[in-house]
């Protein structure tokens, strides 16, 4: 793997923590999952990571089995403006910082399956080429839409409180073992919220294993 479990536990409840104290629905913030991941492996580990969108599909297990994301057109499962994923492609590695809400994911599509909040780190040569391909846990298909992924990173770059959030998050950020500060005291610098200050705690989220 490219980072250790607790390296993925750690950025992924620094995320979550931050969503959370925003009042983010985080169950459909995997652009900002990508882009603050991507960020905190640059800084902390030095590792080369870029944040990428498209249409997903990952297999779960015998329950909850395929979660798409993205419109069946003819067959094929095609990302659009409203129907889309983001995850992380880093040394020849998809890590998907989204994946520990991958249950509720499941439940609101109403499905009744049980599954674990774990982490999705997958060596990319694993990738399926075709999404029929996608029969057995832990199989995934990936499909890049570069043109889209600019757009949207195009407008979140205007947005200030993404800007100070994804700044927020990489300042904040500490590497395991060492314990994360908490709670924090931040300043806001938009205009609707400048001088307001607000705390936010960080509280670390249960992941027990990988698809």
């Amino acid at each position: 793997m490219l980072i250790t479990l607790a390296d993925y536990r750690r950025i992924y409840s620094t995320i979550h923590s931050l969503l959370i104290a925003d009042s983010v629905d985080s169950h459909e913030a995997s652009m900002l999952f990508s882009v603050y991941g991507a960020q905190i492996l640059k800084r902390h580990y030095g590792i080369a990571a870029q944040p990428v969108m498209g249409s997903a599909a990952y297999h779960l297990g015998l329950q909850a089995k395929v979660l798409a994301f993205g419109d069946y057109q003819a067959g094929q499962l095609k990302s659009s403006d409203s129907q889309h994923h983001w995850w992380i492609e880093a040394d020849g590695y998809l890590i998907d910082f989204m994946a520990p809400l991958f249950p509720v994911l499941v439940k609101r599509a109403g499905k009744e399956a049980r599954i674990d909040p774990w982490m999705m780190q997958k060596p990319m040569a694993k990738a399926k080429k075709i999404l029929t391909d996608v029969q057995a846990q832990g199989d995934f298909f990936i499909s890049e839409n570069n043109v889209l992924a600019s757009e949207k990173m195009s407008a979140m770059v205007t947005e200030k409180a993404h800007i100070q959030r994804g700044k927020l998050a990489i300042d904040w950020f500490v590497k395991t073992p060492k314990k994360m500060p908490s709670p924090l005291n931040v300043k806001f610098e938009g205009a609707l919220q400048a001088n307001k200050t607000k705390l936010i705690t960080y509280k670390s989220f249960l992941i027990s294993g990988a698809w």
